[in-house]
Formats: structure tokens, C-alpha cells, sequence
């Protein structure tokens, strides 16, 4: 392997770096989180965490996921032998030399020694320790024999494909070169490293294997060597020609295996990482959290107390005694489709979790809002933007850097019963989303509910169909407002894949369903700008002026701006409220323009206010008048969905809805304005128009094509890499450079009060907890911004970048 002169001769290998003491923690909680990040701590935890994990969930994954006893042997052997094996690779000179420059350990004269040793080499690794890990397993013959005494090779090899995935970096991207990417190291990291096999710690590692994994008891003895960096391409080289002849006899069982023990390897992580650094005994915690479930009692008590004095519904019913574990319903908006959904897990999610999942972050803040606050379930739920929307979670984070706030967040998410989120949690784990992999022990003992799946683009959907093919045990209900003929066809085909029926859906209430609730208008605008067209302001005042409300639908934040400042100067002497919301205010800001527009639709005043589509599934309110930009079929029945929502019968008459034309390129197509323009000219011989009838040509028009969609999570083998769950979108969450000072003082003030009540929060995870409420989505730019400040996973914006405005927030 070559000769080099030795390094630092580290007394006891780390798996994390070790802070300075927190003044927070006693001296016995300070000890315990040292000896969870040395190497033997840190890989005995983790091993700990997957035997118990296996333990708990083997019954549950077996149901849920339809394997067969032997598929179930094979899970566990390579669960806990990818667990066992996942931090192998850290035993070398370049990991010790980062973890101990950031740690608390040295004497000034040895760390400065180690910060020279590591800037001979760039201050970089010339390895990730996870295929590392891989090479030690596989391709230095004494431990291999050692290890194949009791496993298969392919079995070892199954297990390495686990390890080596833990950190969602292993192969290549789609478009990169996997042969430059897997067998060739980086340049400028040095010309090798030292690998210390012969370490004490790492010797006691063997001898866990031998107490817990039954491998043979006379551990194999290989002495530390200093490995060039060619040699090291040699082996990736061999590892890659091993990975590739095992590929080619996988059955898909055996992918869908694989696949499992990732995730299981990745809570492993999780857990050993973050419990015995907090003082939990993991041994006691999981099985605790774990047994969690919804009582009847639960949702009983949920459903009664929405239900107030009202009964339920006919097609409430259904769902409630739906005997299909799929179940499909198709309902309007305002029908109480939502209601019934907590009525069908009366019967599907007792002693589960219940994920519920919506489209969008403004839908699962809705969604919580009417059905979760103020409840007794209230603490069960899990609902904040780090639970939901940590966009950059899965990317651009370092080594050291990858977490322990969002961890620790992760894991607190494992005592939740019942979850409203955004859909890309659920779905997340088919294109292995960090959120997803982390939320695995909860998601597979679960009952899902998937609302407005008619929103879903071509992407989201088709990792829908793959999730149902995955979860064949998994209590499921689908509902939208209008299934198109294409997505009831792709949903059947996919359940007659596994062996399996679905019924009709169930339909809303045919008598809500049918009352003639609107007049569509078409105004025709032909010369300058159409939100300036006099007969649109001209039946808003009419509106306001009679106390009604008024629903201004457009397709731009920016457009949404203008309309609102015009609205200011055209409806000033009205003295009513006027109001503004979209998606681009900080988080704090959205949630408070969210209630003053629901209070305000609550209210006897007359209202006007502004939104883009955002307000498509996100706002439970009810217009008298709206008017909008053309838009695509499926948004214009969505934003129709908000006018005249609470008519009961004809009595209450129809309301007026005026569309314009939208002029601008983005952010829709030709294509889908034109649908919309179909859709209202199909109706134009209707005076009035029900939901049905809006439906009805809805499904005629909708022309997506659905394609089969690959999963990064089951299809890529022993590549382990984050894909994206949707299409791809225009915008990225970050901070304001002009906002730290204040989130800083926030933190501070959130640390002091954590410390009063005894505790622990360390001021990074303070900062991290309050900068939820100021992240806010930006267009991504056009400047560099990877290169950006990033504290965590937030990107902090170069000052002035944003002009930013708490009443108007940024185009």
C-alpha cells in the first residue's frame, strides 16, 4: 500500500466532533455526549438502535409492505449488518484530522499541528467514509473472510449497498458520469491517507460483531497502512464491478429490500445519534415511541367535535364503511370531504399513525387549522415549516454539518399519532428525501390520506402510483375534487399490478354537487392592461359597497401587488378592508395574512383582497363575487371552488365570477391557458353552473401525459441519492441578510427560556427554530447564489438582494 510517515497518532477515533461543554449541561450529560461521538460509542448506538428498530417494526414493514418470511429474514441480517458497518470508513486520517480541528479536545499546540496536517491535503477528504466503509468490508480479504463466515456474499454486499447510502451520497445524479464519479478520487486531497485498522477502537468494533452479530470470535488482525490514492481507485474500481454483477440478479422483491434497510439504517443513524448525545436510553425510547398509535377514542372525539350537532353526510358514510383498503372519493370543494376522511380512519388508522397529506404548504397549514387546532389532538400533531418545508434539507450541507438540529427535530417527530404535511413528506420517500428516509419508522406504520390529488403534476403523481405499488398493505384513501379519466386509469392499472381492485370513487353529495352556485363571465380586454379594465373595479365597488366579499385571483405575485396598490386608490373611500396575500412573505408574515383574510371573510364587512394561486386549496372561504386571470382548467375550478362556498340550496341564488386574459409568459403555457379558455367557453351556453358541470369538462380537457416515473429510492440499487419529487419549480426558501440581527436576538431570547425550564437548546439550534418564521421563498436568481452564506439549512440572501416589505412582501 506505500509507506508514508505516520500522522497524529489519535488516541481515540471520533464519529462526530465534540463541542466545548454547553452551559447548559450538567458535567454527567457533557460525559455522555463525548462518549456518544467517539467511534465505538457512536457505532455501538447505532447498532443498538437497529436491532431495536427491527425488533418493533419487522411485523409492521411485513403487512405493510406485503413480504414474505424469508424477504423478512434477509431485511433484518442486512439492516443490522448495514448499521454495524455504516461508520467503518471513519477510522482514517482524514475524517480524525476534520472532527478534531472542530472539537474541544486539544491542547493549542497539538490542534495546531492536525490544522497543518489537514491543509497538506486541501483541508479535504480524499474519501467519503462510506465507501470506505465499503472497502474494508469488501475488498481487504481478512475482514471479508471474517464477515463471510456468516453472511452470503451477496448478503455482505446488500449490507454495504445500506451503509454505504446513509448519508444520500453515494453514486451519481442523473446526467453525471458514474465512471468518473465512483472510481476516480478527487484531485488536490493529497496522495493517500492513513487507514486505522489496527486501532484499539477500532479492534473493539470487531469484537462487538463477534457479541452481537454472531461473527466469529477471533476477529481478524490488519494492520494500519497508509493507502495511496491509486490503490484506493482500485478497490472503488473492484467495488463497482462487484455492485454491478449483483445488480444484474436482484429480483425486484430484493430491490424493494434494499431499498427498506437504507431507510432503516438511516433511522438507525438518526436515532443513535441524536438519543445518546440527549441522554435518552434508546433501548427504552424507540420501543416507547414506536407503540404509538390513534385510538378510536382519538378520532371519535376529533370527528364529534366537528361534526358539532350536525349528522354526517351520506357519502361521509361510505367512506366510513369503504371496504376497499384503497379508497377513492371524488367531491367538491366545501362538501366536507375532509371531515370524511377522519371518519374513514375511524375504521383504517386505529393503533396507526394517520399522515394527511395536501398539495402545498398553504393547504397543510389550512388543513391543521380546521381540523387540528384547539383540539384535543392538538399535541399529537406534527405542523411547522421545519416539519414541512425544509426545501435544502437533502443538499449543499457538510460532513459535520448535516443536521443535529434538524435531526433532533426528526426524531421528536417520531411520538407524533397523526401528521398534517405537505404530500412531499409522504411521497419524498419514493426519491429519497432526507424528511421522508427520517420519518421511515412512522411512515410505515401508518394509514395516508392524499387530498386534491387532481393538483398533483405529472412527477408528484407519478410517485403516488409508486408509493400505492410500494405500501400493498397500507391503508390509502384518494381524494379530489375531479379524478380525470387518465389518473383513474393509471390508479387501477396500478392496483391490478399487485393483484388487487379498487372500487368506483365515492362520490360527493349529488345535491350540493349539482346547485347552480355560478355565472361565468368572459371580459374581453383588447387594448392596455387588463387589471385596469374599468367594468372589473366598477362590480368590485358595486360588491363591497353591498358588504360583500371579493376574491381577486391572479397568476403573479408581482401582478398581485399592482392590483392590490390599485385597489388602495380605487376602493379608498369605501373605508372597507383591503387585503393582500401569496406565497412570497416570510413564513411569520404569510401565517398572519393568512387569518386576517379568514377573519375577515368571517366578518359583516364588505372585503376586497387580492391573492395568487395560492389561494387555489390553501384558503376556506367564501366569495360573493370573483375575479380572475385566466388560468388552466384545473386552477379556474379550484379558484371557482372559493365562490359561493357555503350555498346549501337554491334559495341562496348563484354568484357572478369574472376572467380576463393573461398576458404574461409565465407561469403557465400556451397550452394550459388555452384549457382554461376551453372550459369557459364549453360552459358559455349555461346561465348558471354547478360543481358537476365543471367537473364534467374539466376531465374532457385535461390532456397531461402520465409516464411512468423513476424512483430514486427503489430503482437505483446501490446508488443512494436525493431526487426531486415534482416538477421543477421557480423558487428557493432563504433568509434576508437585512433579518439576522433579528432572528439572533429571537434566538437568544428562545435559549434563555429553554434554560429557564431546564432545557437544553444550543444556540445554533435556537437560531435554526426561529428562522422558520422568517424563511421565506425567493425566485431562484440569477447571481450565484450557491455562493451565499448558508446558516444550516437556510441560504442567507447578499444584502439588498430583496426588497422586502411586511404589507406587500416581494414580487
Amino acid at each position: 500500500m506505500g509507506t508514508c510517515i505516520k500522522p497524529h497518532e489519535f488516541e481515540k477515533l471520533l464519529a462526530k466532533s465534540i463541542p466545548a461543554r454547553d452551559c447548559s449541561q450538567s458535567e454527567q450529560d457533557y460525559k455522555k455526549a463525548k462518549g456518544a461521538a467517539t467511534f465505538r460509542g457512536h457505532l455501538g448506538a447505532v447498532l443498538a438502535a437497529a436491532e431495536v428498530l427491527t425488533q418493533q417494526l419487522a411485523k409492521v414493514i411485513q403487512t405493510q409492505l406485503q413480504l414474505s418470511d424469508s424477504d423478512l429474514e434477509l431485511l433484518v441480517k442486512i439492516t443490522q449488518l448495514g448499521a454495524y458497518l455504516h461508520d467503518w470508513g471513519k477510522a482514517n486520517q482524514h475524517f480524525q484530522e476534520m472532527v478534531y480541528i472542530k472539537s474541544s479536545l486539544l491542547d493549542p499546540q497539538t490542534k495546531k499541528k492536525i490544522v497543518q496536517q489537514w491543509q497538506q491535503h486541501g483541508s479535504r477528504q480524499l474519501i467519503r467514509h462510506e465507501f470506505l466503509s465499503g472497502i474494508l468490508s469488501l475488498e481487504v480479504d481478512g475482514i471479508r473472510e471474517w464477515l463471510e463466515k456468516k453472511f452470503s456474499q451477496k448478503e455482505l454486499i446488500l449490507a454495504v449497498w445500506a451503509a454505504i447510502g446513509h448519508h444520500l451520497k453515494a453514486g451519481v445524479e442523473p446526467g453525471e458520469s458514474e465512471s468518473t464519479k465512483i472510481t476516480h478520487l478527487p484531485d488536490g486531497t493529497g496522495s493517500g491517507l492513513w487507514i486505522y485498522t489496527n486501532h484499539p477502537d477500532f479492534q473493539a468494533i470487531l469484537t462487538l460483531g463477534s457479541q452481537k452479530l454472531n461473527l466469529d470470535s477471533e476477529i481478524p488482525i490488519v494492520e494500519s497502512q497508509y493507502w495511496e490514492k491509486i490503490a484506493l481507485e482500485g478497490k472503488l474500481e473492484s467495488l463497482q464491478k462487484h455492485f454491478y454483477t449483483i445488480e444484474k440478479e436482484l429480483t425486484s422483491k430484493q430491490q424493494l429490500i434494499v431499498a427498506i434497510a437504507k431507510a432503516m439504517v438511516i433511522s438507525a443513524d438518526l436515532a443513535g445519534s441524536i438519543l445518546p448525545a440527549q441522554g435518552e436510553a434508546l433501548r427504552d425510547w424507540i420501543p416507547q415511541v414506536l407503540t404509538l398509535g390513534l385510538t378510536q377514542e382519538d378520532l371519535t372525539r376529533l370527528v364529534t367535535e366537528k361534526l358539532e350537532r350536525h349528522s354526517l353526510r351520506c357519502f361521509q358514510t361510505q367512506m366510513a364503511n369503504s371496504p376497499h383498503r384503497v379508497t377513492l372519493v371524488k367531491a367538491g370543494c366545501g362538501t366536507g370531504k375532509t371531515l370524511g376522511a377522519y371518519v374513514w380512519g375511524q375504521k383504517w388508522a386505529v393503533g396507526k399513525r394517520l399522515f394527511f397529506g395536501y398539495p402545498t404548504t398553504g393547504t397543510a397549514t389550512q388543513g391543521y387549522l380546521d381540523y387540528a387546532q384547539g383540539s384535543p389532538l392538538e399535541a399529537m400533531l406534527m405542523h411547522s415549516r421545519a416539519d414541512l418545508d425544509r426545501e435544502l434539507l437533502c443538499s449543499g450541507e457538510g460532513e459535520e454539518e448535516e443536521g443535529i438540529s434538524s435531526r433532533l427535530a426528526a426524531l421528536q417527530t417520531w411520538r407524533k399519532k397523526l401528521v398534517v404535511c405537505t404530500v412531499d413528506a409522504i411521497l419524498g420517500l419514493v426519491q429519497n428525501n432526507r424528511r421522508s428516509l427520517f420519518a421511515w419508522p412512522m411512515l410505515v406504520q401508518s394509514a395516508f390520506v392524499f387530498d386534491e390529488v387532481h393538483a398533483y403534476d405529472s412527477q408528484l403523481f407519478g410517485s403516488l402510483l409508486r408509493f400505492l405499488k410500494i405500501f400493498r398493505g397500507a391503508p390509502i384513501l384518494l381524494m379530489s375534487a375531479s379524478f380525470t379519466p387518465g389518473q383513474l386509469d393509471a390508479i387501477r392499472q396500478a392496483m391490478a399490478e399487485i393483484g388487487e381492485e379498487i372500487g368506483d370513487p365515492i362520490e360527493g353529495p349529488k345535491e350540493l354537487e349539482d346547485l347552480k352556485r355560478y355565472q361565468l363571465q368572459k371580459i374581453d380586454t383588447i387594448n392596455g392592461d387588463p387589471i385596469q379594465a374599468e367594468i372589473l373595479w366598477e362590480r368590485a365597488r358595486e360588491a363591497v359597497q353591498l358588504k360583500q366579499k371579493v376574491l381577486w385571483v391572479t397568476n403573479s405575485v408581482s401582478s398581485c401587488i399592482d392590483i392590490y396598490q390599485l385597489a388602495k386608490k380605487k376602493l379608498s373611500e369605501l373605508k372597507q378592508s383591503i387585503l393582500i396575500y401569496h406565497s412570497r412573505f416570510r413564513y411569520r408574515d404569510r401565517v398572519e395574512k393568512h387569518r386576517q383574510i379568514i377573519e375577515a371573510f368571517k366578518s359583516s364587512e364588505g372585503v376586497f383582497a387580492v391573492t395568487t394561486q395560492v389561494c387555489e386549496m390553501s384558503l376556506d372561504l367564501s366569495a360573493d363575487l370573483l375575479i380572475s386571470a385566466i388560468a388552466p382548467a384545473a386552477a379556474l375550478i379550484q379558484r371557482l371552488g372559493r365562490l359561493n362556498r357555503r350555498m346549501t340550496n337554491e334559495s341562496q341564488g348563484s354568484r357572478l365570477a369574472l376572467f380576463y386574459e393573461w398576458q404574461q409568459p409565465q407561469p403557465y403555457t400556451e397550452a394550459e391557458l388555452a384549457s382554461g379558455r376551453q372550459l369557459l367557453e364549453q360552459l358559455s351556453h349555461l346561465e348558471t353552473v354547478s360543481q358537476s358541470d365543471l367537473a364534467e369538462v374539466a376531465a374532457q380537457l385535461d390532456l397531461r401525459t402520465l409516464t411512468p416515473v423513476t424512483s430514486a429510492w427503489l430503482d437505483q440499487n446501490w446508488r443512494t441519492y436525493p431526487d426531486s419529487v415534482r416538477e421543477q419549480g421557480y423558487t428557493i426558501t432563504a433568509l434576508l441578510a437585512e433579518d439576522q440581527a433579528n432572528i439572533w436576538k429571537a434566538a437568544e431570547q428562545r435559549q434563555q427560556k429553554a434554560l429557564a425550564k431546564g432545557q437544553k437548546l444550543s444556540r445554533m439550534q435556537a437560531f435554526l427554530q426561529e428562522a422558520q418564521a422568517w424563511s421565506i421563498p425567493i425566485r431562484i436568481p440569477k447571481a450565484e447564489w450557491w455562493t451565499w452564506q448558508r446558516r444550516g439549512f437556510y441560504l442567507i440572501t447578499s444584502p439588498g438582494y430583496i426588497t422586502y416589505s411586511e404589507e406587500v412582501g416581494t414580487p
